[in-house]
């Protein structure tokens, strides 16, 4: 861990969004073959997760201004660490709602979630790591009225040794694959339409 103080400057003016973009990344802690190193002069992760054959990252979605990400300091005197946290929210309790947050009862999960910062960038802040677990909360609700909120609340908690620290790798999901440093997303390239039959088109 870094003992290094920084300069905290600030430029007048600038564009500071606050809160999280409307997508989250989340894989089982066991399908990582190969977790990255972390740069503790940046406490960012600049090497890619390396899952086993297959595997994928899933993504999540939440309702713009429901979720958010936060820490604290954890532990008694001279055993403090950090604790970082997620708030995710998923509008709805459709089937695939509720197997994923069966599927989360016990297990162990490394989630990667795109934050706004200033001058009007994004990073992506890791939540678990190779040293520590994060425990992942799914709470069910489907609203009481007319409009009012349901869905599924997701809560993460996960002690570390730094504060949301970054990752600049890659994410490959089902429809393709993101790159953390650039914010660039690379779609799957999809087969070629085939003519319907009969038309010769």
């Amino acid at each position: 861990m870094g003992s290094t103080l920084k300069n905290l400057d600030w430029a007048d003016g600038q564009a500071n969004p606050s809160g999280i973009k409307p997508i989250g990344y989340a894989v089982f802690k066991r399908d990582i073959v190969t977790f990255p190193k972390i740069d503790k002069d940046t406490v960012v992760y600049k090497e890619d997760f390396v899952l086993r054959e297959g595997v994928k990252w899933i993504t999540v979605y939440s309702t713009q201004g429901k979720g958010k990400l936060t820490w604290e300091p954890t532990g008694e005197t001279d055993c403090q660490g950090i604790l970082n946290k997620a708030t995710l929210s998923y509008p709805d309790l459709r089937d695939n709602a509720k197997i994923t947050a069966a599927s989360t009862i016990n297990s162990n999960l490394i989630y990667v979630i795109p934050h706004y910062v200033a001058g009007g960038g994004v990073r992506y802040a890791v939540i678990g790591s190779e040293d520590f677990n994060a425990s992942t909360s799914m709470k069910g609700d489907t609203g009481d009225s007319f409009g009012s909120a349901k869905g599924m609340t997701i809560e993460v908690e996960a002690p570390d040794f730094y504060p949301l620290p970054n990752y600049e790798g890659l994410l490959e999901t089902s429809d393709g694959t993101l790159n953390c440093a650039t914010g660039v997303f690379t779609p799957t390239e999809s087969s070629p339409t085939l003519p319907e039959e009969g038309t010769g088109e």
